[in-house]
């Protein structure tokens, strides 16, 4: 799902969080309910033969102290990216609906995972096809990542996660895609650095190559004092492409859309900054909260839209200017 629009959902699955106060039992209450909604939709997956990978959330404990007031907003399932619609049609029938509709939007503005919630018990889940960063083609990925799969309990139910060397390796992808501003990307990033050995660390390097996801595993590391001593101790290259540049230095909006014009071929470039003033109805209700109440709101969403981009366009513009520079200069 496009980064912007992710945003907007995140926003409102946190009006709908309750205040956690700061203490264990609080946030062991509130993750129990996560627990529980993943547990039952990886039952139901394997139920209907989806195998599944739990990504971050309850597969992360052994990084945090057992008194850690840690809490995750949502569940992140992994699932082969042949299966997706059928663990779209597994989400549907355990009571979830999708946060954004997908219909209408081009290739290039779907990202790695899609979003569903369950009004219930406001539980969210992430259904990702792919990892952020990763660009082996995602059925290899997947097939690599299923091998290494580890055996674990969530909820009370069999379930499985990532190896160790693929989670450290997470870690750091998702840092980078969220940058160093996203407080949880990095909260488990310097968990995983203060947890887990350098060894690991040189296998998720070696993982990392294989997965053709190099770049953004170095940049990671390198949003933390520790983890630029622990990249250069290991090895990891520090070259960085604007893209990732960007994504790392949690950018303003826009500036993401200056490098996707300027990487784009120029037959395409119009028809990108088209979907880009006039986006489907899908997006601008996710863009613009306000545009999903109703018809009118909707239209006037559309209008709002072209001085939201010129509002936007000066600060993306440097942001996109300055990542280009950096880029270079660690190239």
């Amino acid at each position: 799902m496009d980064r912007t629009a992710k945003g907007g959902f995140n926003q409102r699955v946190s009006a709908d969080m309750p205040h956690v106060p700061n203490g264990r039992v609080q946030a062991l209450m509130w993750n129990l309910r996560i627990d529980s909604g993943i547990a039952e939709l990886v039952t139901a997956l394997d139920a209907n033969g989806v195998a599944s990978l739990v990504l971050k959330g309850p597969s992360l404990n052994a990084w945090f102290g057992e008194e850690s007031p840690r809490t995750y907003a949502d569940g992140d399932v992994l699932v082969a990216p042949e299966h997706g619609k059928r663990a779209a049609g597994v989400l549907s029938a355990v009571g979830f609906q999708r946060a954004g509709e997908e219909l209408g939007l081009p290739p290039w503005w779907l990202d790695h995972a899609s979003s569903w919630l369950r009004h219930g018990d406001a539980v969210a889940i992430d259904l990702h096809w792919r990892l952020q960063g990763v660009e082996l083609e995602p059925q290899a990925a997947w097939r690599r990542l299923w091998r290494d799969r580890v055996p674990f309990t969530v909820g009370g139910r069999p379930a499985h996660r990532l190896s160790e060397p693929a989670q450290v390796l997470y870690a750091a992808l998702h840092a980078t895609h969220h940058g160093a501003a996203n407080a949880r990307g990095m909260r488990n990033l310097e968990a995983a650095l203060q947890a887990v050995p350098e060894p690991v660390w040189r296998q998720a390097l070696d993982l990392a190559m294989e997965l053709r996801a190099l770049e953004g595993f170095a940049t990671g590391l390198r949003l933390t004092d520790s983890g630029r001593a622990l990249a250069e101790r290991i090895g990891a290259p520090d070259a960085r492409s604007v893209k990732t540049e960007l994504y790392a230095a949690t950018p303003p909006p826009v500036a993401l859309g200056f490098e996707q014009l300027a990487s784009a071929p120029a037959p395409r470039r119009l028809a990108i900054l088209a979907r880009k003033l006039v986006p489907p109805p899908a997006f601008v209700r996710h863009w613009w909260p306000p545009a999903a109440r109703n018809r009118r709101m909707l239209v006037v969403g559309y209008l709002y839209r072209p001085l939201w981009l010129v509002e936007h366009t000066p600060a993306g513009y440097r942001a996109w200017r300055a990542a280009r520079r950096r880029a270079s200069s660690s190239s």
